[in-house]
């Protein structure tokens, strides 16, 4: 969508609003503050964490005999580590699917040890980090995809009602349609070897960026981690006001909540948890060979673009 029409929309349906004072959604009932630190997705211990502290890592992960390391992190012990990191950028995210599409064509793109996504990067993230074979899902969908294939634009009473000026169903299910069992299955398989996959959203409450451990969500084994994934994806994709906001139910002291998560990039463009923790000590004892290759696709403009600016409110 153009940015000056989404403007002018947004702008429509908030003079609306201040005239209406309503508002059609239902009650929710929001994580107290107080269990920020408590709750937990259902069945799925440790899923997630806050993208503003420390990396986390197993607690025994330096009580390990190296026998252990080895078993357990098969992928990363005595092997070069290549990190990657794909930012938001929205439309701009064909830059980044046309790079790992060349990247692949030239025999150089490395196996990687780890991916975040945020954002537009969030939709190519599983893919990046599965590897060249699912290169034609990056081409398909930043090719061949156009604004009807991603929203819907509300009415003015459900934009006024709702959540958002534009409705992402059909996002919602383009990426139901890529993020299938067989693919969160290949992610588990990887997750397994010692290979990370993590995907930022923004806890709109809280206005914190949330990691989600993607891996081991796939792994986690419970009929709910699929249409996680996919919900994470979408919600670190969701514009705010744009976009409505994702719903995540959560559990705290034996009680249900729910907490909004948008798009990741509102609170980081970009994200590289793991070298954030100890990576010294962490490399040292995985034997990793030479320093990490850290390798942040940008999918945006080098310098700002000239445009002729119109002398009005919107």
């Amino acid at each position: 969508m153009h940015r000056r029409a989404l403007r002018v929309w947004l702008f429509s349906c908030c003079a609306i609003a201040v005239t209406a004072g309503c508002t059609g959604l239902p009650d929710r009932n929001p994580l107290p503050e107080s269990l920020s630190d408590k709750a937990e997705i259902p069945g799925i211990a440790r899923a997630r964490s806050w993208g503003d502290e420390d990396f986390p890592i197993a607690a025994n992960f330096f009580e390990m005999s190296k026998e252990e390391l080895q078993a357990r992190f098969p992928a990363d012990f005595g092997q070069p580590h290549n990190y990657l990191a794909i930012s938001g950028g929205g439309p701009q995210g064909a830059f980044g699917a046309g790079l790992l599409n060349g990247w692949t064509d030239s025999g150089t793109r490395p196996e990687f040890t780890y991916v975040t996504g945020v954002s537009t990067g969030a939709l190519m993230a599983p893919f990046a980090f599965l590897g060249p074979e699912y290169d034609y899902v990056l081409r398909e969908v930043y090719t061949t995809y156009s604004t009807k294939d991603i929203l819907e634009l509300r009415s003015g009473p459900a934009a006024l009602l709702g959540d958002a000026a534009a409705d992402t169903e059909p996002l919602r299910q383009s990426i139901a349609k890529h993020m299938g069992q067989n693919v969160m299955e290949a992610i588990a398989a990887e997750y397994a070897k010692g290979r990370f996959l993590d995907i930022i959203t923004t806890n709109l409450d809280a206005g914190r960026p949330v990691v989600w451990d993607i891996g081991r969500i796939a792994a986690s084994g419970t009929p709910e981690a699929l249409q996680l994934i996919r919900d994470v994806m979408l919600a670190s994709a969701a514009i705010p006001a744009a976009f409505p906001p994702v719903m995540m139910k959560v559990v705290a002291d034996g009680d249900f909540y729910d907490e909004m998560h948008v798009d990741g990039g509102a609170t980081t463009m970009v994200y590289m948890g793991a070298l954030s923790t100890n990576y010294r000590g962490v490399s040292e004892r995985l034997e990793a060979k030479g320093n990490p290759n850290v390798f942040v696709i940008r999918n945006g403009w080098l310098t700002a673009r000239w445009t002729t600016v119109e002398r009005q409110t919107l």
